[in-house]
This record gives C-alpha cells, sequence and structure tokens, in this order.
C-alpha cells in the first residue's frame, strides 16, 4: 500500500497523467494560437502548460481530463491554427472545451490577474438617493394622484 504525500512547495501530482510530455506540447501551440503574447503578456501556452495552469484546470474540473486527451490526440501533430479553425466549424464541443480549458487556465493564473489589475468580484455598495430619481423627476405624479385601480383577482 503506498500512501502519496506532497511536501510543502513541491508541486501536485499531475491531475491526468495521460496527457504527457508530447500533448502538453499540443496544448502549447493550440493555446498560443488561442491566445497569443503581446503587449507585456504571457501567451496561453506559456501560462497554461509552462506555468502549469492546466494542472490548476484539471484539479478544479478533473471531469475535463478525458475530452481533453481525446481532443488532443485528434488534433495532434496538425498546425495549431488550422487545427483549431477545424474545431471551431466541426466541433463546436471541442472547440468549447478547449476555450474553457485555455481561458480558465490562462485568467486563473496569479501573474496575469496582477497584470490586467483584476483582483476579484468585490461587493460595491449602491448609494442611495432620497428622494428616488423617479419621484424627483415627477415621472409617478400622475400615478400617485389617480390612486390604485386594479381589479382583484380572483373577483370577489
Amino acid at each position: 500500500m503506498s500512501v502519496e504525500s506532497t511536501a510543502p512547495g513541491a508541486p501536485a501530482p499531475d491531475p491526468d497523467p495521460a496527457i504527457g510530455a508530447e500533448l502538453k506540447t499540443t496544448l502549447a501551440g493550440l493555446a498560443d494560437v488561442l491566445i497569443p503574447a503581446g503587449e507585456g503578456m504571457p501567451s496561453g501556452g506559456e501560462v497554461v502548460v509552462g506555468r502549469d495552469a492546466l494542472g490548476a484546470v484539471l484539479r478544479i474540473r478533473p471531469e475535463l481530463a478525458g475530452g481533453l486527451h481525446e481532443l488532443l490526440e485528434a488534433v495532434r501533430g496538425e498546425d495549431p491554427a488550422a487545427a483549431l479553425g477545424r474545431l471551431e466549424s466541426d466541433d463546436a464541443a471541442a472547440f468549447g472545451l478547449l476555450t474553457t480549458v485555455v481561458a480558465g487556465g490562462y485568467f486563473f493564473d496569479r501573474q496575469v490577474r496582477e497584470a490586467l489589475d483584476y483582483h476579484g468580484q468585490q461587493a460595491v455598495p449602491i448609494e442611495t438617493l432620497e428622494p428616488p430619481d423617479y419621484e424627483r423627476d415627477g415621472l409617478l405624479a400622475s400615478v400617485v394622484e389617480r390612486g390604485p385601480i386594479y381589479r382583484p383577482t380572483p373577483p370577489e
């Protein structure tokens, strides 16, 4: 019986060892076409494969691993841009899976979020005006003056 333990600071075990180095190279090529490097931002492949955002995505969504593996096997050896074009036009589900994994991993990366100055969702209090704008502008004055008019349901 083997008990796996991870030392503090050591990388976590690969969530899908079937996605080996060759398939990760294929994924990196596809990710680089989807999110090219530019203006100080890293490419999709650099983040998803190079910084192991793929591992983070698959730890959160392990059910994506099988479909991703099949997709990467199907396009292995193809030109990444051509493969993406074919997936987008012929297999919307596979294209959606790929873009979910790549974009999810990319924007999950702490350095990418810092570079974009995105700090996550934050609660923003709503300032209420007294009285509300629809009362100040007189938009409801005629309705208030008229009083309630309606038919009770069910009729009495």
